[in-house]
């Protein structure tokens, strides 16, 4: 909700009338993006900052075979996303989980899913995105992900995809993904 006001008092104890409110629809696209902290905890922080931006509505933490870091400061990501909220216009909070492994993440979330994965020719396109509402990318640490991590997530019928022949750092992937996803739904 927006809402837009006249300052009546001004001191101690400030009055204010509300004039108008506006309220903002949700939006219709949820898009998750499951991703391995970085060893560079401010590229983490970046990535956060650009997808929330974009337009982002859920980011997890994803501990994988090869994840350096194991720890996020999650109030700090949320101090970061409510200030890309606000230099965005964006209305609806991204929510922050909590960290979570691998394998944990492949039962709790049924989802539309998709996972990032260089030695693959499957590109990432409106036909990988399809007509979901709710898509969730995993995206994998500076190492990418373990043989066994790829045939567990081929065992859930995740669907490989592949961002072309550049090979990205992983928050450039996640914001890559949060991109591509907006524009193609929201043409």
């Amino acid at each position: 909700m927006e809402s837009k006001g006249k300052i009546i008092r001004l001191g101690k104890n400030i009055k204010v009338t509300v004039i108008s409110r506006v309220k903002h629809k949700k939006k219709d696209l949820s898009i998750h993006i499951a991703m391995s902290p970085l060893k560079n905890p401010s590229r983490f922080e970046w990535f956060v900052e650009k997808s929330t931006e974009i337009g982002i509505s859920e980011i997890t933490p994803l501990i994988t075979k090869f994840s350096e870091k194991k720890k996020v400061n999650i109030s700090r990501l949320n101090k970061i996303i409510i200030s890309s909220m606000k230099q965005s216009n964006q209305f609806y909070l991204p929510k922050v989980n909590p960290i979570t492994s691998f394998d944990e993440f492949l039962k709790l979330n049924k989802d539309y899913k998709l996972i990032a994965h260089l030695k693959n020719n499957n590109s990432f396109n409106n036909k990988s995105i399809g007509n979901k509402d709710k898509i969730v990318v995993m995206i994998g640490p500076e190492g990418g992900f373990s043989k066994e991590e790829i045939l567990k997530a081929n065992k859930e019928k995740i669907k490989e995809i592949s961002f072309g022949k550049n090979r990205f750092r992983s928050e450039t992937a996640g914001v890559f993904a949060v991109s591509i996803i907006n524009n193609y739904k929201n043409l």
